[in-house]
This record gives C-alpha cells, structure tokens and sequence, in this order.
C-alpha cells in the first residue's frame, strides 16, 4: 500500500521487539520512515538496535518519555503467554497489561499524540461457533473461561479507548485480531503459543508426536505480515476508536495445521491426539467484512505459504546460533 501519508511523521512503536512489532519495525524502515522501537525484555536484533530503546510501559514516567514528540504510536506491547501460562496463572497478565495499555493512552494524550493504532484481541469475544462479526460481542456473556481475565480486561480497554476518542480527542484505531504468527514469533518452550511450538517439536523429529487436545478445534490464523498491511490501513483511515477485525478468516482445524507443518518439517510419523490435555476456546474466527468495505482489500498469506515462511525465518535463524 501506499505510505505517503506518513512521510515525515515520527511513529513509535511500542512493543517493538515482539512479533507483530518487529514486522512493523523492518516494514517501515524499508520504506524509509522514521520509527522508534521499544523493547522490555526481549531484545531487539544487533542490525536493528539503533532503532530501539529501552522502557518499562508498566511505569507511567516511562510511557511519557517514549511518547514525547512523536506523532502516530502503534501500540503493540502486551504481556501474554500460551494456553499452558493461562491455565496456571489466569490473573497473571492482568495488572500489567492494565499498566501498560491504560498508561500510553494517557501518555499519547497528555503529549499530543496525532493518531494512535492498537492491537487489542479476539479474547473479547464470547465463545461462538460461526465466524464473529464486531457487532456481535455480547457484553452479557463472559469471554471464553480460558480468557477470563484478559479478555474482561481487553473489552475495558477497548472502553477506554473510545472514551480518549470522545472526551479528548484523541483518534485511536482499535483492532481485534486472532492468532498471529510468522517470523520473529516466540519459540521458547514457555511462552510459545501453538504453531512455534508444532514447528519446534517437527523439525526436532519428536516421536511420538503429541498434540493436546482432539484436533477438532478451529482457529483463525493470521500471517503477521498482512496484519502489517492492516495496521497501515487504520491508521490512515479508520482511527475513530471504533474495533474493526483484521484475520485471515478462513477457518483452519488443528488436525489440518499439524498436517500442513508436518509435511513442510518433513516429519513423517502420525500424530497423537492427547485429549485429557488443555486447550483453548474450541472455535475462534473472525469476520472480516467490516474491514473489506472500510479498508479495501488486505492480502491473506495461505496457511502453507504463512507456514513456509515461518520455518525459514527459524531454520535460518538457529543456523546463526
């Protein structure tokens, strides 16, 4: 897409470091712009560092400090673990992700901010089985259990940041999302979430091969370099604080990823379905026709393309270490 409108803007990113940051980082260095990065824990690559600093979004000096005199902030900066950091610690990533969301929002407006872009999620939903348009979040029913506290969380924020938009001006676009995945995801056995670990446990040959759960679950996944394609959009055009879905929306079984990683690891044994073991909400997709009519269209990656990629991206990485 066209990039021209923001030339000569100052664009931090929060949450810089992350996979949906990084993305955006490379994405709009390639075309020239001026970015900054943040990161907290994970450090950015050695190639990347002049672009990043330093800040805790958990301390509200800080979220002052990185949001001074710049003009657009995309806000992907969460702290978040799989389904088996959920299960064992549900009300862990609830107090700072209320620091490090609430905070920047005030940061943007107290320092002028133009426009602000943030990533929140598809845990706001109610559990549904068919693909979930925006209007249909039903506040009367609870987020799927697994994602009680974040989810509650998220759907105050999203309220939050429609009050910044009415009460001080402050244009925001809001997006949900679902699974997002691709180059720059967390392999670390602790906090990756389901296709870094399938393809971890591929390429190392592990026999047998066990995937929790039935595999009858569907998700929505999404590529991160569309999601890319889709924050751009917003933040050109759609910064009203109103939430717009961006996915793939092309429901895919777990049975059919492991396949499709399976084959592309070149792990040729049968997998084995556990399913006493935990999973998540058992269909999660998302529509998305409300971003086609207001955003045009936004590439969707093929899963087996998204995939491919990915296990580049980490082959060619641990070649280095």
């Amino acid at each position: 897409m066209n990039l021209d409108f923001i030339k000569g803007k100052k664009i931090l990113i929060a949450g810089g470091a992350g996979m949906l940051g990084m993305s955006l980082t490379r994405h709009l260095i390639f075309h020239g712009m001026s970015v900054r990065s943040t990161y907290f824990s994970r450090k950015p690559p050695p190639q990347l560092k002049s672009h990043f600093e330093r800040y805790d979004f958990t301390r509200f000096e800080d979220c002052l400090a990185a949001t001074k005199e710049q003009d657009y902030v995309i806000i992907s900066a969460v702290q978040a673990s799989g389904v088996s950091g959920a299960r064992q610690s549900p009300t862990a990533s609830i107090l700072p992700n209320l620091e490090i969301h609430a905070g920047l929002l005030e940061a943007c407006c107290q320092n002028r901010v133009e426009k602000v872009v943030w990533i929140s999620s598809s845990s706001v939903y109610q559990e549904a089985f068919y693909p979930i348009r925006e209007d249909q979040m039903d506040l009367n029913q609870p987020p799927y259990e697994l994602y009680q506290g974040i989810g509650w969380v998220y759907r105050y924020l999203e309220q939050l940041a429609k009050c910044y938009y009415q009460k001080r001006g402050l244009q925001i676009g809001v997006i949900r999302t679902s699974n997002i995945y691709g180059p720059y995801d967390r392999f670390d056995d602790e906090k990756s979430h389901v296709i870094p670990a399938l393809i971890k446990r591929a390429l190392a040959k592990e026999d047998p091969f066990v995937v929790w759960g039935n595999g009858d679950s569907i998700r929505d996944f999404v590529y991160v370099e569309d999601l890319v394609e889709g924050v751009c959009k917003v933040l050109e055009r759609y910064c009203i604080a109103d939430p717009i879905n961006i996915s793939n929306g092309t429901p895919v079984s777990i049975k059919e990823l492991v396949r499709v990683i399976m084959d592309i690891c070149d792990h040729q044994v049968s997998p084995q379905y556990d399913p006493a073991k935990p999973t998540a909400v058992p269909y999660r997709v998302l529509d998305n026709t409300k971003a086609g009519t207001i955003l045009g269209r936004i590439d969707k990656t093929p899963l087996e393309k998204g995939i491919q990629k990915t296990v580049e991206w980490y082959t060619s990485n641990l070649s280095r270490e």
